[in-house]
């Protein structure tokens, strides 16, 4: 039983018939396809004078149900109205309610409670505006590790531990992506670990001197301890590291064979950037310039793994820091 499914008119008749049988609540349960708490809860919620009646419990349910309580959000229309107005602005739920308890803000709401404001109201299409668009909540899964093609020294796990804790700015996660119409023309991603700050650079081609060039390029314009090392996934765009620690002196890692959730930083902003950059989008219409203002905004915008504060504003804070010493 992976879901959970409220009970039915039906189910409550087939409950009724199991009672009156003497069946244990848990092989009521079976014969259901419920977890026997549910059973236990349903009798407990709609019995009537000791004895459970199918159709007083399934009335006694549609009462609670109409007399549910309002969320915050459905009964402030200000507040409502800000909410989804962030929403469209691109903001997850956790960084809008994150933003509004930093800041103190007098109406402020939970990020759970934007949930499920949106999930109960699917006429409103709100979910469209989530990252991922799916109009359910869905588990991740575990993948299995695999090894390293350029060598086992330059593995993930081989990185140093400190990185690990990002205590330090300075460590960077790369990554490319792709999109339907042209498969040569890629868009190289870029975050730095600790900060969560990301960097854009196009690329007409998937070579790899040529990416690397880029990258390289990018990091010569920051100071040397602001690019200590660098993780990317096992693409043959990122094979060409001899070039970017001879011209950076910044250290390259991989991740394991299949193993992308390893450069997690990476990966998630990936998934923001596709709301932006949709695979279908024409890649060859795309400056260089469009992609600085977008990975500006996303740098501008409160992260709920920051405490939320903003890319920027924690690498202007350690950038300081990190340089003086």
């Amino acid at each position: 039983m992976k879901y959970y499914t409220q009970m039915s008119k039906k189910d409550r008749q087939r409950l009724f018939i199991f009672l009156e049988l003497g069946l244990t609540r848990r092989e009521i349960a079976r014969r259901l396809g419920k977890h026997f708490s549910s059973i236990y809860r349903e009798i407990q919620r709609n019995r009537e004078e000791e004895r459970y009646l199918p159709g007083v419990a399934d009335q006694k349910s549609l009462v609670r149900k109409q007399a549910r309580q309002l969320s915050k959000l459905e009964k402030k229309r200000l507040l409502r109205e800000k909410v989804i107005g962030q929403l469209k602005e691109g903001l997850s739920p956790e960084q809008i309610a994150g933003r509004m308890k930093l800041k103190k803000e007098k109406e402020s709401v939970c990020h759970e409670t934007i949930y499920r404001f949106i999930y109960q109201h699917k006429e409103q299409a709100l979910y469209g505006y989530l990252r991922y668009k799916k109009p359910k909540r869905q588990r991740r899964f575990e993948r299995q590790k695999q090894t390293c093609r350029f060598g086992e020294k330059r593995l993930i796990t081989h990185r140093p531990s400190a990185i690990q804790t990002r205590k330090r700015i300075g460590h960077w996660e790369g990554d490319g992506i792709e999109f339907t119409v042209s498969r040569q023309e890629t868009i190289t991603t870029l975050v730095e670990r600790k900060s969560r700050r990301v960097g854009l650079i196009k690329n007409k081609t998937k070579q790899s001197q040529g990416v690397m060039e880029k990258i390289g390029k990018r990091f010569k314009k920051m100071p040397k301890k602001m690019r200590a090392t660098i993780t990317f996934d096992q693409g043959s765009e990122f094979a060409d590291y001899r070039q970017l620690e001879e011209e950076t002196h910044c250290r390259v890692y991989y991740c394991e064979k299949r193993s992308p959730w390893q450069k997690g930083s990476n990966e998630n902003m990936n998934g923001r950037l596709r709301r932006y950059l949709p695979r279908s989008r024409e890649v060859a219409q795309i400056t260089q310039e469009e992609l600085d203002l977008l990975a500006e905004k996303l740098n501008n915008q409160p992260r709920k793994c920051l405490g939320f504060y903003t890319p920027l504003e924690v690498w202007s804070r350690y950038c300081k820091v990190d340089c003086c010493t």
